[in-house]
């Protein structure tokens, strides 16, 4: 795992300048696949269960997919590398049912960007961590920090044995057919596996993170995604700045 983000600053803003477009399109399509609407009911759960309103943080918001998912919201936050993905989330999928009294974006690296000591009473980040970025325990304190006392951080990260599976098929595959197709497909393909590095981790990798972070109250889970847009295995944590010594990894 790569601790050192700013190495790789440059090649997801790049990609993201290319892909705001296509990824503001794809929203239409992504808030009809099962897990969207799964984790859009997570998100409704957790924000609601405050019982008052809430600051919330979105860590590589980009075009606001999930903006509409949440409830009782005063402040949303929406923070991403990309000013493109901002742009585009100026006018979020499902716009009429956004209830966040007051959205503000900003393009910030967030491993080098602070917010005060507990501003937060809800994080979350969904398709950052595995697709261009990497889940450290520096950046877990971060979160863990900028959350108030009972503050709940709900993030997700690729698995790394599906992961590896997947290259194993496509590394196969690739042996076999790249040779014999023509050469512009082959630049193509070279193109699409350059464009994002990514990162994965295995359970007690995840564990371990959460635990270096501060957090002791916490549960793993893993959750099959097929949409448009990517098919793999997710890991996904849900997390609780509390004084409580207790943690759940679930089958």
């Amino acid at each position: 795992m790569v601790d050192d983000f700013r190495t790789y600053e440059e090649q997801p803003a790049a990609f993201c300048r290319k892909a705001a477009e296509e990824y503001r399109r794809d929203d239409e399509i992504e808030i009809g696949a099962v897990n969207h609407r799964r984790i859009c009911e997570n998100l409704a759960r957790i924000s609601s269960s405050f019982g008052r309103k809430i600051h919330v943080l979105d860590v590589g918001c980009g075009t606001g997919r999930h903006f509409h998912c949440l409830r009782n919201v005063e402040l949303l936050v929406g923070v991403d590398i990309s000013a493109e993905m901002l742009r585009a989330a100026e006018t979020p999928v499902k716009s009429e049912e956004i209830s966040a009294e007051n959205i503000r974006l900003l393009q910030r690296n967030i491993y080098e960007h602070t917010f005060s000591s507990g501003m937060f009473d809800f994080i979350y980040s969904f398709g950052v961590f595995g697709h261009g970025a990497s889940l450290t325990a520096e950046l877990g304190r971060k979160f863990y920090h900028w959350l108030e006392e009972g503050g709940r951080l709900y993030v997700n990260t690729i698995e790394t044995s599906e992961n590896l599976l997947l290259n194993a098929g496509r590394r196969k595959v690739k042996r076999v057919v790249y040779p014999l197709l023509p050469q512009s497909i082959q630049r193509k393909l070279d193109e699409r596996e350059a464009r994002l590095p990514r990162f994965t981790m295995t359970r007690e990798e995840l564990d371990a993170v959460m635990r270096a972070s501060g957090f002791a109250d916490f549960s793993i889970s893993a959750h099959v995604c097929r949409s448009a847009s990517w098919s793999g295995v997710h890991l996904e944590c849900i997390a609780t700045k509390s004084r409580r010594r207790t943690c759940v990894v679930q089958a």
